[in-house]
């Protein structure tokens, strides 16, 4: 029977392209699912390295800018210690010579204080003498003068050493105040800035390891990145659609045409 070939031939055409049909649909399904979750998998990837990017290049500015104030810090307050030292320098000056122009004043106010008393026994002394001796009047009167000039002129420095004694006295206590705020006002400084260097210090430290850590992450995610875009790469050959050229096209045409021909020579026969 001719058309029992005719039938045989159709149907194993049939099965044929059915089972090419079921392995392109099976294929596709396939290069679908895949290409789906990789390019989904890269998205995420690339999101991923973008963000520890961002996060690793604010962390190393964040820490330029740290170590600055740190030194900035450090500078002002090795210029907090130089003042300090120089302060106490001064002061330690300062009081040599309080100490040296206080006793110096004394001295000379307690030197003229008994001149002053020496002065006085002897001018007294005298006009004893002079009166038991019964000497002319205008003479004694002259001497008594002369007893009394000098012995204001005595009061006289006397009462400016002691001022002297005590507006050197009085300069001490405020210059000895002014010292003691100074040295307050830099220990405070020097502490709040210790502090805020300290503070920065351990800001730095716990940048550094965020730092390690993003990079770790920045590394992990790269190279399953990487691994994505590998596995995409072989993915392309069996799931891009491929345009079949004019050469395939005459081919395929030609093959159809040579089983047209076939199947009309075994209806012939």
């Amino acid at each position: 029977d001719p058309f029992g070939k005719v039938t045989g031939l159709i149907e194993g055409l049939i099965e044929r392209l059915l089972a090419e049909a079921g392995k392109e649909a099976d294929a596709k399904a396939f290069c679908d699912t895949e290409t789906q979750k990789s390019n989904q998998r890269q998205a995420e990837l690339t999101t991923q390295v973008d963000k520890h990017a961002v996060r690793i290049e604010k962390s190393t500015a964040h820490k330029a800018t740290l170590a600055q104030k740190i030194r900035s810090n450090q500078a002002e307050i090795g210029e907090i210690d130089t003042q300090d030292a120089e302060a106490v320098s001064f002061r330690q000056k300062e009081h040599d010579a309080y100490v040296e122009a206080e006793a110096e004043y004394k001295q000379s106010a307690e030197a003229v204080a008994n001149a002053m008393q020496v002065l006085q026994d002897y001018y007294a002394q005298g006009a004893f003498l002079q009166t038991g001796a019964k000497q002319a009047p205008e003479l004694g009167g002259a001497k008594t003068d002369i007893a009394s000039t000098i012995l204001e002129m005595l009061e006289v420095a006397e009462a400016d050493f002691t001022r002297l004694l005590a507006e050197t006295e009085a300069s001490e206590t405020e210059a000895q105040a002014a010292f003691g705020r100074l040295q307050q006002d830099n220990k405070v400084s020097r502490a709040a800035k210790s502090q805020e260097k300290k503070g920065q210090e351990s800001e730095v430290k716990s940048l550094e390891m965020n730092l390690l850590n993003y990079k770790d992450d920045h590394a992990s995610s790269s190279k399953e990145l990487d691994a994505v875009l590998a596995y995409q790469d072989k993915l392309k050959p069996q799931c891009e659609t491929k345009v079949m050229t004019y050469e395939e096209r005459v081919q395929k045409r030609e093959e159809e045409i040579a089983g047209l021909k076939e199947a009309l020579e075994i209806l012939s026969a």
